[in-house]
């Protein structure tokens, strides 16, 4: 179905200020190119005793982002990382490392500090020792309570890890599960413990047995959402609305309150179609109860809302609504 009508104002309106951001980004950027950022830590030569370092450089004006390299001792890059602060904090095993940063924005870059060396070495205290968690990401949402696989990262003097999972729901927290004595860096989450809508916290920490000392409980949250999203009620434009060629029209909707106990956010697919049965619909996702649209066109045109959550949840598609562009 070709283009007969067009995104609102605002979107336009960001796509000719990143046009012009191209063609004169020399104006509105930074030159970077003769600048260097300074490093603080690690330092050169310098023996860190723990299972993570701390990597921290000055900020530098006129820079949005920096890029971070490490390197391992055989010369291969192992974190190659763009972060938007000074900072970040990278688990490593033992062993002699290098790193490096520049500072960069839209246009321009500076050139990488020379390579900085520096070693870790291993302690059996975990006492200041951290977990690193990998997967699932921090805030999960699904609407699956069956099989979520849990990793995290070794600590090299770690002799076992405990996992704990709280549910949380209505202002109380319970301990539903632990475990200790593990001796891998996974664990599988079964059915019988996400056994409602609820947010679940996840933890583990890791203990040495021969200094008696443990790292503190690392943890996530996962967020169990079985409940379809509401079936959006459309508001604006009325059915049968008149509308002008080339002026906006604002479409919006209401999903009404979600009563569930576990709210995944919502995302609504916005669909305008010239067939009720809404075959090559032209459509939009937005976040928001709302959508700016401009008919490029005259004619008959039908519009329908369709709610969907992060949790994985399909809402059921809005009855349709007529709009007339003359």
């Amino acid at each position: 179905m070709r283009k007969i009508f067009k995104v609102g104002n605002l979107i336009i309106s960001v796509v000719i200020l990143i046009l012009f951001v191209f063609g004169c980004d020399d104006v509105l950027e930074e030159d970077l190119t003769n600048d260097m950022v300074s490093t603080t830590a690690p330092t050169s030569g310098q023996i860190i005793t723990s299972n993570s370092v701390l990597f921290q450089w000055n900020a530098l004006d006129g820079a949005d982002d920096y890029t971070i390299q490490v390197e391992n001792n055989n010369n291969v890059i192992i974190l190659d990382s763009l972060v938007p602060t000074n900072s970040l904090e990278y688990p490593l095993g033992p062993g002699a490392y290098a790193w490096r940063v520049r500072g960069e924005n839209f246009a321009y870059q500076t050139a990488y500090t020379f390579p900085v060396n520096f070693t870790i070495e291993a302690s059996d205290d975990l006492t200041n020792q951290t977990i690193f968690l990998n997967t699932p990401t921090d805030n999960y949402y699904t609407n699956s309570p069956s099989g979520i696989l849990t990793t995290w990262s070794a600590i090299a003097t770690a002799d076992s890890y405990t996992f704990e999972l709280d549910k949380q729901l209505s202002g109380n927290t319970a301990t539903v599960y632990q475990e200790s004595d593990i001796t891998n860096t996974s664990h599988t989450i079964v059915s019988t413990f996400l056994n409602e809508d609820a947010e679940y916290v996840w933890k583990v920490k890791a203990i040495n047995d021969t200094t008696v000392t443990e790292t503190e409980f690392a943890s996530r949250s996962i967020f169990l959402d079985t409940s379809a999203p509401n079936t959006p009620a459309l508001i604006n434009p009325a059915d049968n609305a008149i509308a002008v060629i080339n002026t906006e029209v604002v479409f919006s909707w209401d999903t009404g309150t979600d009563l569930g106990s576990i709210n995944a956010p919502l995302t609504h697919i916005l669909e305008i179609a010239t067939n009720t049965a809404f075959t090559n619909a032209e459509t939009y996702s937005t976040s928001l109860d709302t959508q700016s649209i401009t008919f490029l066109e005259v004619g008959d045109y039908y519009w329908r809302v369709k709610t969907n959550d992060d949790a994985g949840n399909q809402g059921v598609v809005s009855t349709y609504n007529t709009i007339v562009i003359n």
